[in-house]
C-alpha cells in the first residue's frame, strides 16, 4: 500500500478542521495519505471541501451525495465520519460490514449499548475503529501530562475545579444545533459534546474513575422546528450541571457548567497539587489545548511555553516522531496520520473503540447519576448494569 486512501462522510464545519490538519501534514512532507472521496447530501458542502483539498493534493477526491454509492466504488481504504451523532452507528456499522476502517468524530455512539455494537463489529472483522479525539494530541496537553507524571512540578495532584458559566443559548435556527438540542439525536448535551474532550483528558491524566455524582438542570426548553427525523421537538438536553468525579487514585474533580447564567461569565480550570497548581490558559473543556501555567506555593510561575519547550527537549527522536510525526502539532492532523498508519500497518490507535466506550461511560455516568439522584459506580455504567438515562434512546433506535 503506497498511500492510504481515505474518504470523508459529511462535509460540514468540523470536516474543515480535519482537512486543514491533513494540509499541515502534507506541507511538512507527508506522502502517506490521499483523500479520495467526499460524501454529503448537500453537494455544495462537498464542493467547498474539495476546493480546500485542491490547495495541497494533486489528485482530486470524487464527490458523492449518497454514502451507499461511495461504499460500492471501493476507492477508499477507510472513512472519517463527521456525522451528526445519530448517524454514527447506522452508517458506521454499515461501513464496517463492508470491511472499511473507520474513524468516528466523538462521541463513538448515542449510548454505550450502541457503541458496543460498533466495537464488536470492528473486532470481528479485524478493522481499525478510531475515535477522532484530537485534544490530548496537542503539544499543551502532552506537556502537562509530562509535567505531572515525569517532572512532577506540583507533586501529587489532589483535586481539580473546572467551571464554565456563561449566558449563551444554543441557536436552534442552525441545522447543526437543531439535533444537538434533542436527547434522542445527540445522546445528550454538552456533557456528551465538548464534555467528551474534557472526559477524555481526565482519563488521560488521572486514570480510572471510581464513581460520579451529578445534578443536571434544563432551563432552556424551547421548541425546535425542523428537527431531523422528529420534525419538531422540545429541547431536552442539559444546559446546566454540577458534577463530582472521584478517581481510584483519590483525585476528585468538581465540574460545573451553565450556558443559562446571565450577568457573569466564568472560564476557569485549576488543578491543585502538593506543591502548587496548574492553571488552564484556554477553553477549559479542552484542557490545556492552549497550554497551562504552573504556580508554585512560593509564588514562582512556570509559563506554559517553558514547560512545552522542556518537554520537547526531553523526548528522544523516536518519541518525538511517534507523538508529532512530520513536526505536526495539529490534533486533527495527528489523528489522521495515526489512522492511516494503523490501517497500513495493522496497528491499534491510541483511542480505539474500547477507549471511546470508556470516555462515553464517564459522560453517561453524569446522566445516570442525575437520573437516579444518587452517585453511580463507573464500572456499573460501563457494564450496562445502570442505564436508566440511556434506555429511552436505545428503545427509540431499537
Amino acid at each position: 500500500m503506497d498511500k492510504v486512501r481515505i474518504g470523508i462522510i459529511r462535509c460540514g464545519g468540523i470536516s474543515s478542521n480535519h482537512i486543514y490538519g491533513v494540509k499541515k501534514l502534507v506541507e511538512n512532507g507527508c506522502k502517506e495519505i490521499e483523500i479520495t472521496a467526499l460524501c454529503d447530501q448537500n453537494k455544495e458542502n462537498a464542493e467547498d471541501k474539495k476546493n480546500l483539498i485542491k490547495q495541497f493534493q494533486k489528485n482530486q477526491p470524487i464527490i458523492f451525495t449518497e454514502y451507499e454509492k461511495v461504499i460500492s466504488k471501493k476507492i477508499c481504504d477507510g472513512f472519517v465520519l463527521c456525522l451528526p451523532h445519530f448517524l454514527h452507528h447506522t452508517i458506521g456499522i454499515e461501513l464496517l460490514k463492508n470491511n472499511y476502517h473507520i474513524m468516528i468524530e466523538k462521541p463513538l455512539a448515542l449510548t454505550l449499548k450502541i457503541g458496543k455494537k460498533l466495537v464488536k463489529e470492528a473486532k470481528k472483522r479485524n478493522l481499525v475503529l478510531s475515535i477522532a479525539e484530537n485534544v490530548r494530541r496537542y503539544l499543551g496537553p502532552r506537556a502537562i501530562k509530562w509535567a505531572i507524571e515525569n517532572r512532577r512540578y506540583v507533586g501529587v495532584i489532589r483535586f481539580a475545579h473546572v467551571n464554565l458559566v456563561i449566558d449563551s443559548p444554543f441557536d436552534y435556527t442552525q441545522y447543526t444545533m437543531k439535533w444537538r438540542g434533542v436527547k434522542l439525536l445527540s445522546g445528550g448535551g454538552m456533557i456528551m459534546d465538548s464534555g467528551h474532550h474534557f472526559s477524555d483528558m481526565l482519563l488521560y491524566l488521572f486514570g480510572d474513575v471510581e464513581d460520579v455524582f451529578c445534578e443536571i438542570r434544563k432551563y432552556d426548553e424551547r421548541i425546535i422546528e425542523e428537527v431531523p427525523i422528529l420534525k419538531k421537538a422540545k429541547a431536552d438536553v442539559e444546559d446546566t450541571w454540577v458534577s463530582l468525579i472521584k478517581f481510584k487514585n483519590g483525585i476528585f474533580v468538581n465540574w460545573v457548567y451553565s450556558r443559562s447564567a446571565p450577568g457573569f461569565n466564568l472560564n476557569f480550570g485549576l488543578y491543585s497539587g502538593q506543591f502548587g497548581a496548574i492553571k488552564d490558559k484556554g477553553f477549559v473543556f479542552h484542557p490545556f489545548q492552549n497550554g497551562g501555567d504552573i504556580i508554585l506555593k512560593d509564588g514562582k510561575i512556570i509559563k506554559s511555553e517553558e514547560i512545552e519547550k522542556e518537554f520537547l527537549n526531553s523526548l528522544s527522536k523516536e518519541e518525538k516522531e511517534k507523538l508529532f510525526p512530520y513536526n505536526c502539532y495539529d490534533g486533527f492532523g495527528l489523528e489522521w496520520i495515526e489512522f492511516a498508519r494503523c490501517i497500513k500497518n495493522g496497528l491499534k490507535p491510541e483511542i480505539d473503540g474500547e477507549g471511546g466506550l470508556k470516555i462515553m461511560a464517564l459522560c453517561e455516568s453524569c446522566y445516570e447519576s442525575d437520573c437516579i439522584k444518587l452517585p453511580v459506580k463507573f464500572k456499573d455504567v460501563y457494564s450496562g448494569k445502570i442505564e436508566n438515562y440511556q434506555k429511552e434512546i436505545n428503545n427509540f433506535w431499537k
